[in-house]
């Protein structure tokens, strides 16, 4: 039988059959035999030959595979050891070209993702033209570019038109698929003169109400230029005026559009509005010297009363509860909590400089969190309208290590291996930034996101919303108005089921109902 065996080896090995042959031979008594030997050398030898073909033509598994079966054979002979090596080195380059093949495809896929897509095409060169994914992305670059060109095809017919909206919309979708189009932002910047004259008009002519509509439309597009943010505070101001007329604190008022009469000239209606509000605070001082005043202590005269002492917009007499309380509603905290049905809780920070760390920290960050002792504190800034990181030791921003970088939307900060942090900058018409955790919490409860407010905070669908919630069919904005949280929109707000009192705003730790969504504000 063993010879019989060592036949059947022989004839396989002559045949080319070297798996067949190898099962034959590695047995104890085929090898123990003289002529067994002799055919395991041979086997050996063939064995090399058919790896190294393997190697050559990039086979690394079937090469490895036969060098093995030749090393159980024949043992660690110099020429098996040789080609072990090289194998061993075939494979190592192999897993490098693969990781360098996904970090292009990683950083591809990103690009075309954000509309770089001419970057993300180029990357895409130096990967094989054959991979099922590349190819797959380039046909998504190819798509994206098409639907860009479209829709500035489309932006481009409604501004003739004099299509504001329509050319909005098209705009932002051609800057959605290819953010990095030259025409995107050429036309941007056309289209948000354009529309910053019909404000400016419509502002002259005393039509608020459109230049309000058209500054809320063009702000995301516009990138918040010089013009449009002075269109904004122009508007802000003519909000705030009618507010005080509204509290009768006309001589306020008087002050602002005395300003606004010097910004915009142009505006006649600004004139007939000083002259009404003069001659109302002209007829209050009368009033309030003429037998009326003889029933109480005199008040001040009108003409005295100077910005100091006339309470903001929004903002009543003090109640015998104490200070800061006002039908109910008090002046926000530095930080409280918003606790909205079905959607979630937030913490809201209203500090300009926030400081991170472990919760239990001797430094007392304003942002703890639930993570290892050895954390380094790190603080996150805001200058006019940019976010700066800091940190004493290494964080790594974007898997990039760094102790300070100004921040951009959509960053990835890694304060250690598992506390984790995503900036994000939702909304493009709000300085607000939300802060995303993942591996950590707050000690307090499980909110997971975190709000630098800054203004205001814009609560809808989509995730353009510092707080999304879908189902609202569009945005509504909470405001900080001289320490006190307002709700805009255009959906009615009640308090407890009550209407809410416009005076006094959002107060805490009461139901507040918008619409289809209601939230809770409390004190963290």
């Amino acid at each position: 039988m063993l010879i019989l065996r060592i036949r059947q080896a022989e004839t396989a090995l002559a045949d080319g059959r070297l798996d067949e042959a190898y099962e034959l031979a590695r047995a104890d008594d085929v090898r123990a035999h003289r002529r067994g030997q002799g055919l395991v050398g041979r086997l050996v030898r063939s064995l090399v030959s058919r790896s190294r073909d393997h190697l050559a033509a990039g086979r690394l598994g079937e090469a490895l595979a036969d060098c093995e079966k030749a090393q159980r054979l024949g043992g660690s002979l110099p020429e098996i050891a040789s080609l072990r090596a090289a194998i061993s080195r075939a494979m190592s380059d192999e897993h490098r070209s693969r990781r360098r093949r996904a970090g292009i495809m990683t950083a591809a896929r990103e690009h075309v993702e954000n509309g770089r897509l001419s970057v993300g095409e180029r990357l895409l060169g130096d990967v094989d033209g054959e991979s099922g994914k590349a190819t797959a992305l380039r046909n998504e670059a190819a798509a994206r570019r098409q639907t860009a060109d479209a829709a500035l095809r489309r932006a481009e017919a409604a501004i003739d038109e004099q299509d504001w909206d329509t050319a909005i919309d098209a705009l932002a979708e051609a800057g959605r698929a290819h953010a990095a189009n030259d025409r995107v932002a050429a036309m941007s910047a056309r289209l948000t003169k354009l529309v910053n004259q019909q404000i400016r008009q419509a502002v002259e002519q005393g039509r608020l109400d459109r230049a309000d509509l058209l500054i809320r439309r063009v702000q995301p597009l516009s990138g918040r230029t010089i013009e449009t943010r002075e269109l904004g505070r122009i508007l802000e101001q003519c909000h705030l005026a009618r507010e005080y007329v509204e509290q009768g604190h006309v001589p306020r008022a008087v002050e602002i559009l005395e300003q606004l009469g010097a910004i915009v000239p142009d505006a006649g209606w600004i004139q007939d509005a000083l002259d009404s509000a003069r001659q109302t605070t002209e007829g209050l001082g009368r009033l309030r010297g003429g037998p009326l005043g003889l029933l109480g202590p005199a008040p001040p005269e009108v003409s005295d009363v100077s910005a100091a002492t006339v309470p903001p917009p929004k903002a009543a007499a003090q109640t015998q509860a104490g200070v800061g309380q006002v039908n109910g509603a008090g002046r926000l905290p530095g930080r409280f909590m918003i606790h909205v049905d079905g959607v979630g809780s937030y913490l809201v920070l209203r500090e300009r400089q926030v400081t991170i760390g472990p919760a239990g920290s001797s430094h007392g960050p304003e942002l703890a969190l639930m993570a290892e002792s050895g954390l380094p504190p790190a603080t996150i800034e805001r200058v006019d309208d940019d976010y700066f990181l800091s940190s004493s030791g290494q964080v790594r921003v974007n898997d990039r290590p760094t102790k300070r970088k100004l921040l951009a939307n959509g960053d990835k900060i890694a304060l250690s291996r598992r506390c984790r942090v995503r900036f994000s900058l939702p909304h493009a018409a709000s300085t607000s930034a939300v802060l995303d955790l993942s591996g950590t919490r707050l000690p307090q409860g499980d909110a997971r996101r975190v709000i630098l407010l800054d203004r205001n905070i814009v609560v809808g669908p989509g995730p353009s919303s510092h707080i999304r919630a879908d189902q609202l069919a569009g945005p509504i904005v909470l405001s900080i108005r001289d320490g006190r949280l307002f709700c805009g929109g255009n959906e009615p707000v009640t308090v407890d089921d009550r209407a809410m009192d416009r005076m006094t705003g959002v107060p805490m730790d009461a139901q507040v109902r918008v619409g289809p969504v209601s939230f809770v504000v409390t004190s963290a």
